[in-house]
């Protein structure tokens, strides 16, 4: 088994550039705060588009699990990123990613941090093996709908949304469809890079597109009912399992 196997060389130089590309990201966020004076929002916004893309190393390495030491690493900096901290560099951390007035209520910025434990979790089910790794594109996916769905969601209802209606919380139609538009995008990058080009189990293209529309109408009706601090949960495990009933 390979989680017996000592990790390699190459193991930990993957494990190091997905760790030095979530850092560029969000040093990236706070330069773009800092010097161009923009909202908390859109650097927040902008790490939760691209950071969780740290998982896309997962073909590279020799033993798959050890992108599981990234991921929860990761979960314990955030829980640690607050205003208190000791740690500067946690404590700016902090500031660049939390636009809620709740984060900044509790001194901590837990969406950051359920985002991180989904990873968490959807990498350890496929890399463990718990779940067949050639399954994983069904993960990317779910999890991409995430970035790039629910990342374009809020700033874009925010913006422009003008035809609201309300579930569990209050969402508009624009918000909606930048959801539905950003997972279509998003699942089909995932679906290819995972499921056609890693891991060759998707056969043709119009099977990805069908995998694609089926995962972001999910991810779009499941975004609309969540609660906002906990869409970061709920997104990534339906599509993922949607997509495992379907594509495995």
């Amino acid at each position: 088994m390979q989680l017996l196997e000592l990790p390699t060389v190459w193991d930990f130089v993957v494990m190091l550039c997905a760790f030095v590309f979530v850092i560029l990201i969000i040093s990236f966020g706070e330069l773009l705060r800092k010097k161009m004076n923009l909202d908390v929002t859109f650097t927040r916004k902008l790490i939760h588009l691209f950071a969780g893309f740290a998982a896309y190393t997962i073909p590279f390495y020799d033993h798959p699990w050890m992108a599981i030491l990234v991921a929860v690493t990761f979960v314990v900096l955030l829980f640690f990123a607050s205003p208190k901290s000791p740690v500067k560099t946690l404590s700016s951390w902090f500031e660049v990613m939390a636009d809620r007035e709740s984060d900044v209520e509790r001194g901590h910025i837990y969406g950051p941090i359920y985002y991180s434990i989904s990873i968490s979790i959807l990498v350890a089910i496929f890399t463990l093996n718990l779940l067949p790794l050639q399954y994983i594109y069904t993960a990317a996916m779910g999890l991409t709908a995430m970035y790039w769905g629910d990342g374009l969601g809020a700033p874009v209802g925010k913006k422009y949304g003008k035809h609201q209606y309300k579930i569990l919380g209050t969402r508009s139609i624009e918000g909606s469809l930048a959801v539905l538009l950003g997972s279509i995008v998003g699942t089909l990058v995932a679906g290819w890079f995972f499921g056609m080009w890693a891991y060759p189990v998707i056969s043709d293209f119009s099977r990805l597109l069908y995998l694609s529309i089926i995962a972001s109408v999910t991810a779009t009706l499941i975004e609309a009912v969540s609660p906002a601090e906990y869409d970061n949960f709920t997104i990534p495990f339906v599509v993922t399992f949607v997509m495992y009933l379907i594509g495995a």
